[in-house]
């Protein structure tokens, strides 16, 4: 019986032992960190090196996508890896303008046209072409030792060691795979760390997770994301995955900074408060009335005749300019600022302003006259300026702030009063320029589209000077007024049937021979009036001393550069009394 039993227990002792070694053996596989390193696609797949892939609220696919050519290169942004790709080519990386444009450094301007990249400093203008190892910052030439610009198709890229020059950016850059690392937002923060263990970086929060890289101990990574077992770590040669946290040592926050200045932008305007006026000039004869029309502007100190306009799409303008013409005004104790718009029918701004050529064709002309006639500054007022050129447009101001500071020429722009609409034309890049930002504060209701309504209603004034002070410094801003109001006529269902343009005193005249006695309206900041005639009701918002005034009062609130008006000869001899006690 005993002999019988033996087998038994020896065979249950082996199931035991069988199970035990199972057992431990799972316990220690469970425990034992893989050594399994990701494949080459998933490296790619992680880099986002892939073509095809596609994305949804479940993530990223890439059962279809094959791998990127070997030249791409990811772009680790801030430490964050983003889609836009950089290309190394002859072992020079470069970046695609458009990348180089939104996240590095918007002064940089290609001109698909004439196959010309500029840069624009406050004293200098940067230029070089496709394929060329040189540049010519203002007219000295010089060279780099590669390509600065190159075109493949349709991409145009820049070599990322030229933008550095002018750029606030450090970089580093490996291979295996292709990744660039960029710094370029300075003063925040980031969590460090040293590993004091050898450490494997992995895909995933656990031991079983494919290894993405092995690191060194005393290896330096920052942390982007802090776990109780595993953190979310970044390799200063742009490797990220999962670390163990226990594995950190010596944490820190470390202050990201920069020596790099940007040079500065130099104003040039008058320390005394701006009272300035636009002298529409439409004839070389009407040159001559200047002295008539400034002897009743008390306290007056700039005239802006409008001489120039663009005529054609070459760059060409008409010009009405006259020497006689300055020297009276400087006589008078005028500065000159000479208008130039683009109102004629003639020329596309479109055709102008997208060729490197015609712009510096333009900015020749104003700036030899400006020379040759003692012109004080230019005055800029394209009201014409589509959102798809609008980047083409403040690469010409640039290019013209360059040679009026260089020359001692004031250089002033006309803005529309702030709104989404007009919000292309970049009120704080051109501010970054310029030496005077001019807000015209009227034509909130111009014509039958907009409706009745006041030309210059104070709320909306006050609120177009305080967004534009917001991002334009108060001492550039000059707030423009209008010597003009409209008259509606509106029939009983609240259409208008016509409406008139009247100068000041005019609309007066209108009330007074309805037997109407204006109202002062607080929530306008203007007298108001209206009157039937016959079906219809006629309706006036005043521009008079009393809304001048309201208007004026925003300079030292604001603490304003000034308040210029449209337009001489619009005006009442009185109301420069009334200018002059907030401009003297």
């Amino acid at each position: 019986m005993k002999k019988q039993s033996l087998p038994i227990v020896f065979a249950i002792a082996i199931v035991i032992v069988s199970i035990v070694v199972i057992v431990v053996g799972n316990i220690i596989d469970k425990n034992t960190p893989s050594k399994k390193h990701i494949s080459d696609r998933k490296m790619k797949e992680l880099f986002l090196l892939m073509d095809g892939y596609t994305e949804d609220e479940n993530g990223i696919n890439f059962d279809n996508a094959k791998e990127a050519p070997e030249n791409q290169i990811a772009i680790i942004l801030q430490n964050q890896l983003i889609k836009d790709r950089a290309v190394v080519i002859d072992g020079i990386v470069y970046l695609k303008y458009e990348f180089v444009k939104e996240q590095i450094n918007d002064k940089f301007y290609w001109d698909k046209n004439e196959n010309y990249l500029l840069y624009t400093t406050p004293t200098d203008i940067i230029k070089t072409s496709v394929g060329s190892n040189d540049y010519f910052v203002s007219k000295i030439k010089n060279t780099e030792g590669y390509q600065i610009v190159k075109a493949e198709g349709n991409d145009t890229y820049i070599a990322i060691d030229f933008v550095k020059k002018y750029s606030d950016i450090e970089y580093t850059f490996n291979e295996k795979p292709n990744r660039l690392m960029i710094t370029n937002v300075w003063g925040g923060t980031v969590d460090t760390a040293i590993l004091k263990k050898d450490v494997a970086i992995r895909t995933d929060k656990n031991i079983k997770a494919d290894i993405i890289h092995k690191c060194a101990v005393d290896t330096n990574v920052e942390v982007l994301d802090k776990g109780k077992k595993w953190s979310k770590v970044i390799t200063e040669t742009g490797f990220f995955g999962y670390a163990e946290t226990d594995a950190l040592s010596k944490k820190s926050t470390k202050t990201l900074t920069s020596t790099f200045v940007y040079p500065e932008y130099t104003s040039i305007g008058r320390s005394d408060t701006i009272s300035m006026a636009w002298n529409v000039v439409t004839s070389k004869a009407a040159n001559e009335k200047l002295v008539d029309l400034v002897t009743p502007a008390k306290g007056l100190n700039v005239v802006s005749p409008t001489w120039y306009r663009l005529s054609d799409n070459e760059g060409n303008m008409t010009s009405l300019v006259s020497e006689n013409y300055v020297t009276r005004a400087h006589m008078l104790g005028l500065d000159v600022w000479a208008m130039v718009d683009d109102q004629s029918p003639d020329s596309d701004n479109r055709q102008v302003f997208t060729y490197t050529s015609k712009r510096e064709k333009i900015i020749n002309q104003l700036v030899a006259d400006a020379i040759n006639y003692e012109i004080d500054g230019i005055n800029i007022d394209f009201e014409y300026i589509s959102s798809d050129i609008a980047d083409d447009y403040i690469q010409f101001m640039r290019e013209l702030s360059v040679k009026c500071r260089i020359n001692g020429i004031v250089l002033s722009v006309d803005l529309k009063v702030p709104e989404p609409s007009n919000s292309h034309y970049n009120p704080k890049a051109l501010g970054e320029v310029v030496d005077y930002v001019i807000i015209m504060g009227y034509d909130e209701h111009w014509g039958i589209d907009s409706g009745v309504g006041s030309v210059a209603s104070l709320p909306w004034v006050t609120q177009g000077v305080a967004d534009t002070v917001e991002i334009v410094d108060s001492k550039k801003v000059i707030n423009a007024i209008p010597f003009y109001t409209r008259t509606w006529t509106e029939d009983s269902e609240g259409n208008v049937v016509e409406f008139s343009e009247d100068v000041m005193g005019v609309a007066e005249k209108k009330l007074a021979n309805a037997g109407v006695t204006p109202v002062w309206v607080d929530n306008v900041g203007q007298n108001y009036g209206e009157y039937t005639s016959g079906e219809n009701v006629v309706r006036v918002w005043l521009e008079d001393a009393a809304s001048i005034e309201a208007k004026l009062k925003l300079i030292s609130e604001y603490n304003l550069a000034g308040v210029a008006a449209w337009r001489l000869g619009y005006e009442t001899d009185e109301i420069w009394n009334t200018i002059i006690k907030y401009t003297n």
